[in-house]
């Protein structure tokens, strides 16, 4: 019975829409000869696609009235927010490389500006024909809250296209990532304000452009200020929209760095296409990226590997740079397999720094600052190999593959409750840690013998006699 009361809600909600599409369109007829419609009034898209409502939505009530001035927020009005939907999605297809027809209605729902941070909501519907969305905005919102809830409807609706039932997962880092792409390469292409004056009666905006705008690469490590992105695990799994502030920042810049990396591989958009194709076939986005891009990644660490040499770490021309190019001995090796961590909060010259090993990595440190760390060692190992002599060149071979197979186990840092009192590490990390001693041991065996001081040619004076 439940159903059939559903059924009936979406059915009403489906024609409501369609009296809407065709108020729209002969709104849309007469605004060329009557100017723009009321705020009021729905409005059509070029393509279709698009349905915009703003039922009361021009009235700014609270504290809201004092963003009218704010360069972070956009003002909503439907006849701009259609241009600016399509323009979006032309942007956003130009990315993916996806040319084909939509199939997917989008509803634009503009809610009245009570104050900040209102909630953005997308829900989706699907019907005998297909899929359909709804995005409800507040009249005056951030622009890149609108950015991202636009591409981010716009990239489910190309990754349901031929759906079976199931409503594809989109990770937070792709619709992030071509957030930030766009907003740092077409934001006045892609955003339209309202007019704010008149000329012979007809209204307009101005928008000067004093400075050529950064390419994306560019924007993201400038956003970054320095400091290492996020890693993959971290993008895959942190929940962006619950982040804030610099949190937030940091997930955007590493989000855009990685979609521009992706993008640049030799076949990027070809294999960024190919997940959303699949995206609908796997129930979790992860099987779906190494599909798709199987020629690059045949696992994620693997992923993590690349994407750590590429910008995690340093790059590995400027580790290779560190290195040093002959004489590299017994001793670098030493220093290459340990890591320097800084002791308690302090981060000031008189901070006390402890260079840790591997084995305490694996035991006391958690599950993301040990992958980061253990996959960018054996980045550095691999750089040094070559430099080593044949003995130590395979004793670090096998030091990276012990690093490899514990990273590469499922259950590689989760811990076992022993008695339900304490943890104990997993079975992974103690296989881990015996390759490990026992590596360690050999390296030991294979230091080198301490040169003695030269002997000083010193003759001895006579003692006086007393």
């Amino acid at each position: 019975m439940g159903r059939r009361v559903r059924a009936r809600g979406l059915q009403g909600l489906v024609c409501l829409w369609a009296m809407l599409i065709a108020s729209a369109a002969g709104l849309m007829r007469t605004a060329n000869a009557q100017g723009l419609p009321s705020p009021s009034e729905p409005v059509l898209s070029t393509s279709g696609q698009f349905l915009i409502h703003a039922p009361g939505a021009s009235a700014l009530a609270g504290n809201a009235s004092a963003l009218a001035s704010d360069q972070r927020f956009v003002r909503l009005e439907p006849a701009f927010v259609g241009v600016s939907c399509e323009r979006i999605k032309q942007s956003l297809l130009h990315e993916v490389g996806r040319t084909t027809p939509w199939q997917g209605r989008i509803y634009v729902e503009v809610r009245p500006a009570r104050s900040t941070g209102q909630p953005v909501t997308i829900t989706s519907e699907r019907f005998r024909n297909g899929w359909q969305y709804q995005v409800e905005l507040p009249a005056t919102v951030e622009r890149d809250r609108y950015t991202r809830a636009i591409i981010h409807v716009l990239l489910l609706e190309l990754a349901n296209r031929g759906s079976s039932g199931r409503l594809a997962e989109i990770p937070a880092w792709l619709s992030e990532g071509l957030t930030q792409r766009l907003l740092a390469s077409k934001e006045f292409e892609i955003i339209l304000p309202p007019p704010r004056e008149k000329v012979n009666g007809l209204s307009f905006s101005a928008t000067r452009l004093t400075e050529r705008m950064d390419d994306p690469v560019g924007h993201a490590r400038k956003q970054l200020h320095g400091q290492p992105p996020l890693t993959f695990d971290q993008l895959s799994w942190q929940a962006q929209d619950e982040l804030s502030g610099p949190a937030a920042e940091l997930y955007g810049a590493s989000a855009q760095l990685f979609v521009c990396e992706l993008l640049r591989l030799r076949d990027g958009r070809a294999c960024l296409t190919a997940m959303l194709a699949r995206l609908q076939r796997y129930y979790n986005w992860q099987l779906a990226f190494l599909d798709a891009f199987s020629s690059h990644f045949e696992r994620a660490l693997d992923v993590e590997k690349w994407w750590a040499l590429g910008c995690v770490q340093s790059p590995e021309k400027e580790l290779v740079r560190k290195l040093p190019t002959e004489g590299t001995t017994w001793y670098d090796l030493e220093q290459a397999l340990l890591t320097t961590r800084p002791d308690g909060p302090g981060t000031g010259s008189s901070s006390v720094s402890t260079n840790v090993t591997l084995q305490t990595i694996i035991r006391e440190w958690d599950r993301v600052e040990q992958f980061h760390t253990l996959s960018g060692k054996v980045q550095e190992l691999d750089l040094l190999r070559p430099r080593l002599s044949p003995d130590l060149a395979l004793l670090v071979q096998e030091y990276c593959q012990a690093i490899g197979i514990y990273l590469q186990n499922p259950h590689w840092s989760r811990p076992r409750a022993v008695l339900g009192a304490k943890t104990r590490l997993s079975p992974a990390a103690q296989e881990a840690l015996q390759r490990l001693d026992v590596l360690d041991a050999r390296r030991e065996a294979l230091r080198p013998a301490k040169t003695p001081l030269a002997t000083a040619d010193v003759t001895a004076s006579p003692e006086p006699h007393p």
